[in-house]
């Protein structure tokens, strides 16, 4: 699990903007909505930018990369099937496999 070097501060270099990270007394982290937050993120194969349609954030999910439970964020776009899930244990945005 990567922690933040100030772990009493957020972290606003996450997630290509869309979330902040927070320390939590779990010591795993809490996500919030940036409101200064991207339209669009780029694709992690080709960097073309995705159009954002949907943000849910505060969503119960098991990672699928580190495959910690969390209260993470997912992210679907607009014309692309694809979804990916922001993970507060391992502070990355994931994108879900098969989706």
């Amino acid at each position: 699990m990567l922690l933040s070097a100030a772990m009493d501060t957020a972290r606003l270099d996450l997630y290509h903007g869309l979330f902040s990270w927070h320390p939590s007394s779990d010591g795993q982290g809490k996500l919030s909505r940036r409101t200064d937050a991207p339209q669009s993120v780029p694709d992690p194969d080709t960097g073309r930018h995705l159009a954002i349609a949907t943000v849910d954030v505060g969503s119960s999910a098991i990672c699928p990369d580190c495959q910690a439970p969390g209260e993470g964020g997912f992210i679907s776009f607009v014309a692309d099937l694809r979804m990916a899930y922001a993970c507060p244990a391992c502070q990355r945005l994931v994108w879900v496999p098969g989706a």
